[in-house]
């Protein structure tokens, strides 16, 4: 008789740790007597570089209101884009898919350049994200959300109404806005989406963030907001009254550009509004609010020292990316996490969100944000068969390299990252524990790391069967050194 209650109240301790468990995961709150789903708004930044706010110890520029959102969260410190440009890295964001499986390898033509300076014919690049897959706000529908896009879409010309949203507010296909002064236009160029309801030389940012938050004001229903600035990309231009405040820095040599230190103060000002509507709202304790970027840093406006690369390369400049996800009610305040992601792992975390019975996924960040756990062993993964060009001669410098990007691969298992060159079959390990900065390349001195990662690689392309690139250019004719 002993034996059978010990071992029920066994089973019955179990049952209880096991409702805690699965409670702690659950988007639904009690309020009163009724259950309350979990709003959830991303905030999605053009080509904000990873040494851009101060959540990670950089003080170029003052960011109080992101570091507020931060240190009410959670904010990873291996966070990476899955590209290191626009519009592959959103596609992935959408689907969870990487840039290999949805087809969208980069911008525009994946043929960039003059063909005379590429050595190998390029893999095939889409401009038009599929309607046919799931997107993340498709999951929010079929739970009975609302969901919204207001900003950049950048995912071709096909509406986002098609992709499981309600709104669509200045989603716009380009990739950047002719002007971010109202009317957002510039010759023949304009911005589709906002032409009506602005104030004169009203700024992009600002119009953003008043469209959002009348948004979130007017929702009576749980809410997905996809919030992606089109700051702080290019054109590179603010309010002079705020580019004024930073010219001085700019002739110090402390920062290369006043211009874009205002434009992400500007957007660090419209970050505190989004805060302060959805408080009012009283809806933020329980509304997840992730925090990101879609790339690493525009060089010329910026530094991501001592980081290396930049925007379109395949350095941790041109991917690494801040990373914040806060939601009061479920993720412990002013906590870091260590574990490698990318943003499509974002997709996995949303679908347990809004289905907790679905079992747990290592790439489930938001279980991992919410239980404090790390998995620094995750293995990420990029494929990128495609050139960007350099417009060279870039800033006066004659020889700098043409390509910002040739033909490449690469994959960051724990701590050794190996970025694989298709042109040259050149091969670059670095560990990134010792070596951040990738200055060192333990190719020839770890050949086993090597071996294990490229073959890792290898087996990763076949899985989702990545386009490959071999067949040379007949036109070739430089012999001009890859960019890797």
């Amino acid at each position: 008789m002993k034996t059978n209650k010990t071992l029920l109240t066994a089973l019955l301790l179990g049952l209880v740790i096991s409702a805690k468990i699965n409670a702690s995961f659950s988007p639904l709150k009690k309020e009163g007597d009724k259950l309350k789903q979990a709003n959830v708004v991303i905030i999605y930044i053009d080509d904000l570089g990873i040494m851009d706010t101060g959540i990670y110890g950089s003080t170029q520029y003052p960011t109080p209101n992101i570091n507020r959102l931060a240190n009410s969260g959670v904010r990873f410190t291996q966070a990476y884009a899955n590209a290191a440009n626009c519009a592959p890295s959103r596609a992935s964001l959408m689907t969870g898919l990487t840039p290999a499986e949805h087809g969208i390898l980069t911008v525009g033509s994946s043929e960039r350049g003059e063909s005379r300076y590429r050595k190998l014919i390029p893999a095939t690049n889409k401009t038009e994200l599929n309607p046919k897959l799931t997107t993340i706000a498709d999951l929010f529908k079929q739970q009975g959300y609302t969901t919204a896009v207001i900003g950049k879409w950048h995912l071709g010309k096909t509406a986002p109404t098609e992709y499981g949203f309600d709104t669509a507010i200045a989603a716009s296909h380009l990739g950047h806005p002719p002007s971010y002064f109202y009317p957002y236009s510039k010759g023949k160029r304009k911005l589709i989406g906002l032409e009506e309801g602005g104030n004169k030389d009203e700024y992009l940012s600002d119009r953003i963030t008043r469209e959002a938050v009348n948004y979130i004001s007017s929702q009576r229903q749980p809410f997905f907001l996809y919030l992606p600035f089109y700051a702080v990309h290019t054109p590179i231009e603010a309010p002079k009254e705020w580019v004024n405040q930073h010219k001085a820095r700019q002739q110090a040599g402390e920062i290369k550009s006043a211009a874009y230190a205002a434009m992400i103060a500007n957007l660090d000002k419209n970050v505190g509004k989004l805060l302060q509507a959805i408080e009012k709202s009283e809806q933020r304790e329980n509304t997840l609010v992730v925090f990101a970027s879609d790339n690493g840093a525009y060089d010329p406006a910026t530094s991501s020292l001592p980081y290396r690369g930049y925007k379109s390369s395949l350095f941790e400049g041109g991917l690494k990316i801040p990373l914040i996800l806060s939601w009061p009610a479920q993720i412990p305040a002013n906590s870091q996490n260590r574990t490698p992601v990318q943003m499509s792992d974002l997709f996995l975390g949303i679908k347990h969100l809004l289905q907790p019975k679905l079992a747990l996924h290592n790439q489930d960040i938001i279980s991992l944000a919410e239980q404090d756990k790390e998995q620094p062993e995750r293995a990420l993964y990029w494929h990128a068969p495609v050139y960007i060009d350099q417009f060279a001669p870039y800033r006066g410098q004659a020889n700098h390299p043409y390509w910002k990007h040739t033909p490449a691969a690469a994959i960051r298992l724990g701590r050794y990252k190996l970025i694989h060159s298709y042109e040259t079959g050149k091969q670059l390990l670095f560990d990134l524990d010792k070596d951040s900065e990738e200055r060192n390349n333990l190719a020839n001195q770890k050949p086993e790391i090597r071996e294990k990662l490229f073959k890792a690689l290898n087996q990763w392309q076949i899985s989702v069967n990545a386009p490959m690139v071999s067949e040379l250019n007949p036109n070739y004719q430089s012999q001009a050194t890859s960019h890797y």
